[in-house]
């Protein structure tokens, strides 16, 4: 197990501050599916950034919990709408915001002074120019 910033509890007391239920999630998938990539993330992408350990942790933690909320596991994803009937539901993440889709995974990007974290939530945009030249 890495030797994370943050802590499972941490990371389930984060969740159920955006009411996330979180009695259905395991520790371990907490671990696979949050902390261990946002650790990748805090460790390769933000260690030598000059940011306090602290605030490498709570980077972490909401990191974690970002990853939780977008994961592709619908029972953990965090609900955007609901529609009752025929239980229609939206997830955060179904629109490539990466992490602006979630609400923890904004206050990553606020709490990273280095803007690294923002700078990776930007989309990219690229630029298609037709040939106007007349040749194939």
């Amino acid at each position: 197990m890495p030797d994370y910033r943050s802590s499972v509890d941490d990371v389930r007391a984060e969740l159920e501050r955006t009411d996330f239920p979180t009695a259905q999630l395991a520790d371990g998938q907490i671990e696979t599916v949050g902390l261990d990539p946002a650790h990748l993330v805090v460790t390769e992408d933000l260690a030598d950034t000059d940011q306090s350990d602290d605030r490498l942790a709570l980077i972490e933690r909401y990191l974690a919990g970002h990853n939780i909320l977008a994961s592709g596991i619908d029972d953990l994803r965090q609900t955007t709408s609901e529609q009752t009937d025929r239980e229609r539901k939206s997830y955060a993440g179904e629109f490539g915001e990466a992490m602006r889709s979630t609400t923890l995974g904004q206050k990553a990007i606020s709490m990273d002074q280095s803007g690294t974290l923002a700078d990776a939530a930007k989309p990219t945009a690229s630029i298609t120019v037709p040939d106007t030249s007349g040749g194939h």
